[in-house]
């Protein structure tokens, strides 16, 4: 059984990990540097999508319902000549458990499928809102390793012309995971699955809940991009159908000290402030650090975005006030139950598009409640205290 460091934690299975922790330098690249970049525009909302292909409701129930059930494994007739070659490029410097948690629910999930695999996973450590050197060496390595499944989420929209390219070749399959709206013009060539949380749908969930604070908000956004519109401004657009705009809308990458700056200057910019609406972990936790620094967190209304581990610690501690808190896994879980279906040549039962479930979560939920949700978030990740 072999068994492989992953920030920390270590992931045991069926699987051979290669994980790249070195620095990466310049390297001749295979593809130029895309400047084109798409807008919010060039995506189907999951809501838009269903409706132009409602034949992806029932694919989409089937497959839900899967996903939350029991692993069904491979039957023993069931030959595989060899191990199913599968590549995940994931960010490496976001403070958010996700990733982590999702290559854990990945690899168990494979494992009861008792799917015979060699993974291959390289981080990816630069917070750069476009296609850098590193991505595109990240890339060409991977690829020479021919994964049959390349598993990758798009940072940047500049990212999508890469993944056009792979998408029209044979292998890699490509799941894009944390990407819930279906990209317009691969309509006709889609990955064999878009994966993750309904930003769109999450964020509703949150500005619902911020509208029971009255008064003036800002927004803390990452860099200009996908997570900048379908959670930056689907938040600010909901408030505007209610008459509100928010005083300022700060970007600060996914990057807590830049958030924690932003804070400071938001409040000093509007001392009536009662809201901050921030869009990720890292962006949560720094404007937290700002409002304790100040002495301030009691009086102004701030959200986490995910629930993970850090996020819960935070509003245990009332750092936070409230958090959109993902069933962790179920998207990791997505991803082995869509290869099992892929490999068995049932590929027309995986849906164009899963979306994980969410549950707010805020300081006036009891602690059972919150264990019983966390339990089913993490059921194969761990809870706190039992990851490996």
């Amino acid at each position: 059984m072999d068994e492989s460091p992953l920030n920390g934690h270590s992931y045991s299975g069926s699987a051979l990990f290669t994980i790249l922790l070195f620095p990466i330098l310049t390297a001749l690249l295979l593809w130029p540097l895309s400047t084109l970049a798409d807008t919010v525009s060039g995506y189907w909302t999951m809501e838009a999508f269903m409706e132009k292909h409602p034949e992806q409701k029932d694919k989409n129930a089937f497959f839900s319902k899967r996903v939350e059930s029991p692993a069904i494994p491979l039957p023993e007739s069931f030959h595989i000549p060899e191990p199913v070659r599968i590549g995940i490029i994931y960010p490496g410097f976001e403070t958010s458990d996700y990733w982590t948690r999702n290559i854990k629910a990945f690899t168990l999930r494979m494992h009861e499928h008792k799917i015979p695999y060699i993974l291959h996973v390289r981080l990816r450590y630069d917070n750069k809102p476009y296609v850098s050197h590193e991505d595109m060496h990240l890339i060409r390595d991977m690829l020479q390793m021919n994964p049959d499944y390349l598993i990758c989420t798009l940072p940047s929209p500049e990212h999508n012309k890469i993944i056009e390219r792979i998408l029209s070749r044979p292998k890699p399959k490509i799941i894009l995971q944390n990407i819930t709206t279906p990209i317009k013009r691969w309509d006709i060539s889609p990955p064999l699955l878009y994966v993750g949380f309904d930003h769109v749908e999450g964020t509703r969930m949150l500005a619902e809940h911020g509208r029971k604070t009255p008064g003036s908000y800002v927004v803390l956004n990452p860099d200009h991009g996908y997570l900048s519109k379908l959670r930056g401004d689907t938040y600010i657009n909901f408030n505007a159908a209610h008459g509100l705009k928010p005083k300022d809308i700060f970007f600060t990458g996914i990057n807590r000290k830049k958030a924690r700056l932003a804070t400071l200057e938001a409040i000093d910019r509007h001392p009536d402030l009662t809201r901050i609406y921030a869009t990720t972990t890292d962006i949560a936790l720094g404007a937290a650090d700002a409002l304790k620094e100040m002495g301030i967190e009691k009086q102004i209304h701030l959200n986490g975005w995910g629930g993970g581990q850090a996020e819960l610690d935070a509003l245990e501690k009332g750092e936070l006030d409230v958090t959109l808190m993902r069933i962790n896994d179920d998207s990791g879980v997505a991803m082995a139950d869509a290869i099992a279906l892929d490999i068995q040549g049932q590929g027309h039962y995986i849906p164009r598009i899963y979306s994980g479930r969410m549950q707010l979560v805020d300081t006036d939920m009891s602690r059972v409640t919150l264990n019983e949700i966390s339990r089913q978030a993490f059921r194969y990740s761990g809870l706190q205290g039992e990851l490996p």
